[in-house]
């Protein structure tokens, strides 16, 4: 292990130097659901993985400052960070998916008087993974972006950040939701190694939870026993980063058969897991083919939604109105997604 982790590292130190850019590989397979965590994660999730593990590392300034000419006039301040090192925390847990699955990330935290600070910074850290008989480098991305971004060797930890483990191609596909070691490796000579065992969705109470409700959970939703009754959902940003609006159609009958439809809306706060109360209401005095003037909106009753997992829609309801000729009734039902959005699949 000694030998193979001293190649990886000079092999690491010398791109990080050397390599000025380079070009993104082909990140069409995830590692996990891309719905999962598909808002982010705020800083500090280790402490909800009952396994996560956190160890302090000394990670070296730039490298590259190290070679700046010494007539430039950046020279001095190139000096400092040549020389510069910062003890950071790293973190390494894991959360959560769909499907009895999980993804892993790595965090690494800088000290609070440090956190933004772009004159003297530590540098990305070179990080591996051992899997019964692979070994090697992997990607990392910032979450929540998982389809265009990489850390690279020796590029700037300028803030407290989340990168999420990734596979590329060409390299060792690792499986993390089997056992593996994680290292983390300073390329200086000083590495910290994180100890995974296969993952157990029965340590994570969170597994049980339904989804967080985002796009992902847009779609149509119906019961199969009941063919011609369904749901279509959507869920639209409202743009202040902090809510968003779940909307919903539900396509049924009245008492004597024919088609008739319920509006439902709310804005929810990003990250629920569940909508309660959301107001439903049905339409008056339309007509077709935008044959009429201005329609009637009046109250219908409410409606609770969840997702407990992709692929169902879990709701219950209850009319208050008494207007003539409208559906009412109360209840609870578990439907089934009909299909995905094309580029926007929950797994």
């Amino acid at each position: 292990m000694s030998q193979v982790a001293a190649t990886l590292r000079g092999c690491a130190l010398l791109a990080g130097i050397l390599v000025a850019t380079q070009a993104f590989a082909d990140l069409s397979v995830h590692a996990y659901p891309q719905s999962c965590f598909a808002d982010g994660l705020p800083l500090g999730q280790v402490a909800r993985d009952p396994h996560g593990q956190s160890l302090p590392l000394s990670l070296h300034g730039d490298f590259n400052a190290c070679f700046v000419n010494p007539v430039a006039p950046n020279y001095a301040a190139s000096q400092v960070e040549c020389h510069y090192s910062e003890t950071v925390t790293i973190a390494a847990f894991r959360v959560p998916c769909s499907g009895g699955t999980s993804a892993t990330l790595l965090e690494i935290d800088r000290p609070v008087n440090m956190q933004g600070n772009t004159n003297s910074y530590p540098t990305f850290p070179g990080v591996w993974v051992k899997q019964q008989n692979l070994i090697g480098y992997i990607r990392l991305a910032a979450d929540p972006n998982t389809t265009n971004s990489q850390m690279y060797v020796n590029g700037p930890v300028y803030r407290s950040s989340i990168y999420t483990l990734e596979n590329t191609i060409g390299a060792p596909a690792f499986d993390y939701n089997q056992a593996f070691t994680l290292t983390v490796d300073n390329n200086t000579g000083f590495a910290v190694q994180f100890d995974f065992a296969t993952y157990n969705p029965a340590d994570y109470p969170a597994a049980t939870q339904g989804m967080p409700i985002s796009g992902y959970l847009t779609g149509a939703w119906y019961d199969p026993a009941h063919g011609g009754e369904g749901i279509l959902t959507e869920v639209l940003d409202n743009g202040d980063g902090a809510t968003r609006t779940f909307a919903a159609t539900w396509y049924t009958f009245d008492a004597l058969g024919a088609p008739y439809w319920l509006i439902a809306q709310a804005s929810f706060a990003i990250g629920a897991t569940h909508i309660d109360n959301v107001p439903v209401q049905f339409d008056g005095n339309g007509g077709f083919a935008g044959a009429f003037t201005a329609v009637t909106r009046n109250p219908w009753g409410m409606m609770n939604v969840s997702f407990p997992d992709c692929g169902h829609l879990h709701f219950s309801y209850a009319s208050s109105t008494n207007a003539s000729g409208v559906p009412t009734g109360s209840g609870t039902r578990d439907w089934v997604r009909i299909g995905n959005l094309h580029a926007l699949s929950c797994n």
